[in-house]
């Protein structure tokens, strides 16, 4: 999966913009589903396991620092990340409100 993604995006920020397609925030595996429905290789019950290994929080989504580590040094970091100016809820804000 690291493979695709690092063919697809240059950065982890592009990558998650592109992939938050409902912008909650978030990544399921309906999004990377929706992105890659191309691929026959995909399996849902393999990437639901994945995402849940790699969620930190056990909910079954990654917000964007589960998705950085994940991804770790595939793909260019970026040194911050804002959520963009449409989406619908900012996980990172609503912690400190």
């Amino acid at each position: 999966m690291k493979i695709k993604f690092s063919n697809c995006f240059e950065s982890v920020r592009k990558a998650f913009l592109a992939l938050d397609t409902d912008y909650d925030g978030y990544i399921t595996v309906e999004d990377i589903l929706k992105y890659f429905g191309n691929e026959k290789n995909l399996n849902y019950t393999d990437l639901k396991k994945l995402i849940m290994d790699k969620d930190e929080r056990g909910v079954g989504r990654l917000d964007y620092n589960d998705f950085s580590k994940w991804l770790g040094n595939t793909i260019k970091q970026c040194e911050g990340f804002y959520f963009r100016h449409d989406s619908i809820k900012n996980p990172g804000l609503d912690r400190f409100l």
